[in-house]
């Protein structure tokens, strides 16, 4: 049987936060070498990147990444009311602040339309082989997707690719799956 979605979260929470810092560290570079090597990475002009939060694989090296190669770069903004998430662009991290959740999100407001957007690096708790993932129960990602044409890419540690992930109608997939070994999906 599978589990309900809050009690799998926080229990993926705690197993991701109790991981060994020498093994994150180890797998969080093998993500970023596989991230940098997909040819969808070294064709966009606009990639849009969640900024990384406590034990949540690392973006900001991505992110610098991106700026170094010319990339324009967008990131998360959520509005409580109503409750959505745009994308901004940034072109450094001077353009970033603390959010009311302690999690950094640009100053601006200038909404970016995510028709522009030509690969996005989406966050999750765990993923399936499906490309389906447990998030934080907000729902923001799954009502963004849809609207983005471009790539969907999932960053994951192996002990959070996982089969008992409940999936529901508005579930929203990505195309590949990035995770040390192996990649799943695509």
């Amino acid at each position: 049987m599978k589990m309900e979605k809050p009690v799998l979260r926080e229990l993926l929470k705690q197993e991701r936060d109790n991981l060994d810092p020498d093994l994150i560290a180890r797998w969080n570079r093998e993500i970023h070498d596989q991230f940098w090597q997909l040819p969808q990475y070294r064709e966009a002009e606009l990639i849009m990147v969640y900024l990384s939060f406590g034990s949540e694989v690392d973006t900001w090296s991505l992110l610098d990444q991106a700026w170094a190669d010319g990339k324009r770069t967008a990131v998360p903004k959520v509005r409580r009311y109503p409750k959505e998430m745009i994308a901004v662009e940034i072109s450094g991290r001077e353009d970033l602040e603390p959010s009311f959740w302690g999690i950094y999100e640009p100053v601006s407001d200038a909404e970016l339309d995510p028709k522009q957007i030509d690969l996005i690096v989406v966050p999750g708790l765990a993923f399936n082989r499906q490309g389906y993932r447990i998030g934080y129960g907000g729902g923001y990602y799954d009502r963004f997707l849809p609207q983005v044409q471009g790539y969907k890419v999932g960053l994951c540690y192996p002990p959070f690719i996982r089969s008992d992930i409940p999936v529901q109608p508005w579930d929203q997939p990505v195309d590949l799956v990035i995770c040390p070994g192996s990649n799943k999906k695509g």
